[in-house]
């Protein structure tokens, strides 16, 4: 959003702060966190006074377990001169959400809506090394095609084998073995990350349908790495993409210093994006998302595994996402 804005309103009169940089912090227009903003408020700092206006993008994150309580803590403190915006595409109650609003602050409450999406969605499943169209905004859902995407995942056992099997290993063990090929086939972009012949197959695919850029989203930063890791013999950078990305990559890593230009995460991430994939999660170096996110805004990430902090508020020009999993460990 800040690269955005600065190039649409111009270096001076645009900030960013967030717990890792400041940049401009004087300016007429700040991106920040809303972390950032709950600590100015606590503090009482003089910008407040200052402020005509605050825009909360992604504004569902209210409902966060975690940081949903810093953004009710904000709408609550601002001070009543302060104008407010709230954007989000995914609030089911945006009228409810925007009566508390109008009854918390004491102000009329303006609602905008559309259920008119811009770029209409379609879901897949990829199920058996094919793709299987669930649901588009013309026809709705496909049962058929789900039906034959549940046929790939867990193939009607043979009664033959079954009979055999179970006269076998006493019952139990023949139940078992009957349904191995077809949990094998379910959790290979489940709960494991894959095998190699599984993402070489899928982002072939999606090359052939013209669906790239692809955005993946893994639930760990550990699974992100170990994905991008089983692509590493696939490269889909052009002669020319390639000769851009390092003259960018050599430039970008000028910033670091001289020992901090061959740390391992340096040294990898430049070796994928040459390949035209990415890595994108909370542990990477600032710097190396930045370089991610110029990257893929430019159109030179063809693949980006990433955690869904990639999804905040972040505008990319992504094609296709997939999901590796459907199921997030949340601690408890």
């Amino acid at each position: 959003k800040y690269r955005d804005f600065r190039a649409k309103f111009g270096a001076d009169n645009v900030g960013l702060i967030t717990g890792d940089v400041s940049l401009n912090p004087e300016a007429s227009c700040l991106v920040m966190t809303t972390e950032i903003l709950r600590s100015m408020l606590y503090r009482g700092a003089d910008v407040i006074r200052d402020i005509e206006w605050v825009i909360f993008d992604e504004i569902h994150y209210i409902n966060d377990s975690e940081r949903g309580v810093v953004w009710e803590e904000v709408i609550i403190m601002l001070p009543e001169h302060v104008g407010m915006v709230f954007l989000s595409a995914t609030t089911p109650n945006h009228l409810e959400f925007s009566d508390w609003i109008g009854r918390t602050k004491k102000k009329k409450i303006h609602v905008i809506s559309t259920y008119q999406r811009p770029v209409p969605l379609q879901h897949y499943l990829y199920a058996g090394k094919e793709l299987f169209r669930l649901y588009d905004a013309t026809n709705g859902y496909n049962a058929s095609a789900y039906g034959a995407a549940k046929t790939k995942l867990f193939p009607p056992a043979d009664p033959s084998k079954t009979r055999g099997g179970a006269a076998a290993g006493g019952g139990r063990g023949g139940g078992r073995g009957g349904g191995s090929s077809a949990g094998s086939s379910q959790r290979s972009f489940g709960s494991n990350t894959g095998d190699q012949s599984d993402w070489t197959k899928l982002i072939q695919h999606l090359k052939d349908k013209m669906l790239l850029p692809v955005v993946v989203f893994a639930f760990s930063k550990r699974v992100c790495e170990e994905s991008a890791q089983k692509l590493s013999k696939l490269d889909l950078s052009t002669p020319s993409e390639r000769s851009e990305i390092h003259v960018f990559l050599e430039a970008s890593i000028q910033r670091l210093q001289g020992s901090d230009r061959e740390l391992p995460q340096v040294v990898t991430m430049k070796e994928m994006l040459k390949r035209g994939i990415g890595v994108h999660h909370g542990g990477l170096l600032p710097i190396l998302k930045e370089m991610v996110e110029i990257l893929f805004a430019r159109g030179l990430v063809k693949v980006l595994f990433s955690t869904e902090t990639f999804a905040m508020g972040v505008n990319m020009p992504a094609r296709t996402v997939v999901f590796n999993g459907i199921r997030k460990h949340d601690g408890k």
